[in-house]
């Protein structure tokens, strides 16, 4: 037998994936190419599937992002004059680029997210082409209106790119965040300087590389460091005219802050601590299926749309918990570059130390039960990584912090309740207003439950997640403003110019 036979293909996947990151440590995106960053200081990037270094990302501050910002308010003047369409063929040569490099991709962000390479940055690697392939062919559909008025008189709109755009992404899904901001910024004519997450820089980098290679120099560009350094300045920057963050809501009130005194546009999708309902007369299957779905465990809770807080009719609550609880042992946990494995780790100690504290809180509650999880694996070879398991708990006070804060883990509250009108309150009754699902045969119920819940993104008897076309976004404190739809580029990206032309004779 060959020595290559005798090798474990996840560790030769992880030898290359590791002189990948390697490759790429130390350096930004900067004009057309891969450039050092003026800052010295660097500061780790950690696979938090076994806690080992795998890279540095420069820690940049003020004078990187204005170097960065200069170089694409440079860019704009030139990017911004070519043909709506023209733009869009480029970012659809981008789109094939990334999409032969969607598997390298994809293995890098599971490398430093800990998501499954399976169940989540493969399908998330695909999900980033397909955003740019839409807003690549919306960019000639930058279209303003004409007004009716008198002889003489010709009245129209445009609309104008708005400069540059400062994005500032999570590690969660930083694959889709990507092209989240950049594909709508770009197509609409902006130029983009992009702040990647502390925790998970790479693979960002890599997809900045490549677009490198269709986009003109200047047009997109990536710098790294922390929020309070990198991200507060690439908000105050003068220059930057756009800011388009997907993060939490103590971060996203920071920058409303931070840019509130040049009183410019501001996307913000922000946290969420969302319900999923299941009515007395919902298909049990059905129903259940999709509260595991809810807990988005191939991103292992860590989702802004996650169905955390689980609304069962007592009619059906056993039956439904028994599907669920039998079900959630089966999703096997395991290194994340690994084929099998459908379930990875937690982003970080940091991370998982958040998540222990509210499962503690949940312990020391009267009448709170642990249902499932509660502990870390107990597999050996998982110790030294940042895994946990799919918890769920019953018996939790809706005014605890448990029922109330984003924990942003593997952890679900579930609750017994009997009339809608109180279940409905419970639900509304949240600082977070991003998703929200409910399980029913009855269309009559559905429809008062899609006119009363207080969610930007509301489905009946299925759990998808936003992809492109579908218009995403919250209210109260998960955010303001829409992503991921012709609207969300056209009134977040561009801004109305109304123009009257009068060549009547005077």
């Amino acid at each position: 037998m060959s020595t290559a036979r005798l090798i474990d293909p996840v560790l030769q996947r992880m030898e290359a994936v590791e002189r990948e990151a390697k490759r790429l440590s130390g350096l930004i995106v900067l004009d057309g190419r891969f450039a050092p960053a003026l800052t010295q200081e660097t500061f780790d990037v950690e696979n938090p599937g076994n806690g080992e270094i795998i890279g540095a990302a420069p820690r940049c501050r003020a004078d990187d992002v204005d170097r960065a910002v200069q170089v694409a308010h440079r860019a704009f003047a030139k990017w911004a004059r070519i043909p709506a369409r023209e733009r869009g063929a480029l970012l659809l040569k981008a789109a094939d680029r990334l999409e032969a490099e969607r598997e390298g991709l994809a293995q890098l962000s599971s490398l430093e997210t800990g998501n499954a390479l399976a169940t989540q940055t493969r399908g998330e690697a695909t999900t980033m082409v397909d955003i740019f392939r839409f807003f690549a062919g919306l960019a000639g559909e930058l279209k303003g209106v004409t007004v009716p008025r008198a002889d003489g008189v010709f009245l129209y709109t445009k609309r104008e790119p708005l400069g540059v755009v400062g994005a500032i992404i999570p590690w969660n899904a930083p694959l889709m965040q990507t092209a989240t901001k950049t594909a709508a910024a770009l197509a609409a004519g902006n130029t983009v300087v992009l702040k990647t997450a502390e925790q998970a820089p790479l693979a960002v980098l890599k997809c900045f590389e490549i677009l490198q290679s269709v986009l003109p120099p200047g047009v997109a560009n990536a710098i790294s460091g922390f929020g309070e350094e990198a991200g507060q300045a690439l908000c105050e920057h003068p220059l930057v005219r756009k800011v388009t963050f997907t993060g939490s809501s103590a971060v996203g009130a920071r920058i409303l802050h931070a840019v509130a005194d040049k009183i410019v546009p501001v996307t913000a999708e922000l946290g969420g601590k969302n319900p999923n309902i299941v009515m007395a007369d919902a298909d049990i299957e059905r129903a259940a299926k999709g509260v595991i779905a809810g807990l988005r465990l191939q991103r292992q809770g860590q989702s802004c749309t996650a169905g955390t807080r689980i609304y069962l009719h007592d009619d059906v609550y056993e039956p439904v918990m028994e599907r669920v609880l039998a079900a959630i042992p089966t999703f096997r946990i395991g290194n994340p570059l690994d084929d099998a494995t459908q379930v990875g780790s937690i982003i970080s100690r940091t991370q998982r130390d958040r998540v222990e504290r509210y499962v503690a809180m949940a312990r020391k509650t009267p009448g709170a039960k642990i249902l499932i999880g509660g502990e870390r694996p107990s597999d050996p070879e998982l110790a030294n990584g940042y895994f946990y398991t799919t918890t769920l708990i019953e018996g939790v006070p809706a005014s605890s912090p448990v029922c109330r804060d984003e924990i942003f883990g593997p952890v679900a509250t579930v609750s017994r309740w009997t009339d809608f009108e109180s279940v409905l309150a419970e639900a509304n009754d949240s600082a977070f207003g991003l998703a929200a699902v409910l399980w029913t045969e009855n269309l009559r119920a559905a429809f008062d439950f899609v006119d009363r819940i207080e969610a930007g993104f509301v489905q009946v008897n299925q759990f998808s997640v936003a992809e492109a076309n579908i218009e995403y976004g919250g209210t109260k404190l998960s955010g303001t403003g829409r992503e991921l739809s012709a609207e969300s580029l056209v009134n977040h990206f561009t801004w109305p110019k109304t123009v009257i032309v009068n060549t009547a004779a005077q």
